[in-house]
């Protein structure tokens, strides 16, 4: 585990302190933000960055029809994200080509999303944050994690796809022990009850509310 905190930080016009909050597919990254921002966190999701660049008329969606052809976009105009999905996974090099058509897009539409961050600190959900190089944003990193057949499950469920494709989403992925290496700390999802997860997120908070106002005094 990375116990440094010393990620390169990128020159973003925020002073704000940043929690980089990764983990693999399915491994409870929504419900962790979703009470973090409970507790006055503003949230930055950049998965929900990724759907804005490829909204209808987009220039994500005209790049995708231009590399990929029309067969992905609906006759609404709209991404066919699970047939897009079930092409780029069975397909390592067309995964590559989407991801090089979308990563600059994706990060600009980030960076965008933090110059009107406000609440407590900033909390950047990315599951890809290590494979993006998006760690540069965050001052430090909490990693999510989960036992695999669980993890593959709720994949199958949330996507409703099949045991093949999420396991190649997550093979695409880093493996989680890398990713809990290069973190600073981690937290098991896969509780007994919800008010124990919420409990250490709590714990979590507190520690990360006195590292946000330290670095607000040292900047002060």
């Amino acid at each position: 585990m990375n116990t440094s905190t010393s990620y390169q930080k990128s020159a973003l016009k925020t002073n704000k302190w940043i929690l980089g909050l990764t983990g693999g597919i399915s491994s409870g990254k929504t419900t962790v933000s979703n009470y973090l921002k409970q507790l006055g966190c503003y949230v930055i999701d950049a998965d929900v960055c990724a759907r804005e660049v490829v909204k209808p008329n987009s220039k994500g969606i005209q790049l995708i029809k231009e590399n990929f052809g029309e067969n992905f976009i609906t006759t609404t105009g709209e991404l066919n994200r699970k047939k897009l999905r079930e092409h780029v996974f069975n397909n390592k090099t067309e995964l590559e080509k989407l991801n090089n058509i979308l990563h600059p897009l994706i990060k600009l539409e980030i960076e965008e999303a933090f110059k009107n961050a406000n609440g407590e600190y900033i909390v950047f959900v990315a599951p890809l944050l290590f494979e993006n190089k998006l760690e540069c944003y965050v001052d430090r990193v909490l990693c999510m994690s989960i036992d695999k057949e669980t993890q593959i499950n709720r994949t199958m469920i949330r996507d409703n796809c099949s045991r093949e494709i999420a396991l190649n989403i997550i093979k695409a992925q880093l493996p989680l022990d890398v990713k809990i290496q290069k973190s600073d700390d981690v937290l098991v999802s896969n509780r007994e009850t919800v008010d124990e997860l919420y409990d250490d997120i709590s714990k979590l908070h507190k520690k990360y509310l006195k590292l946000s106002q330290e670095k607000n005094q040292n900047e002060g």
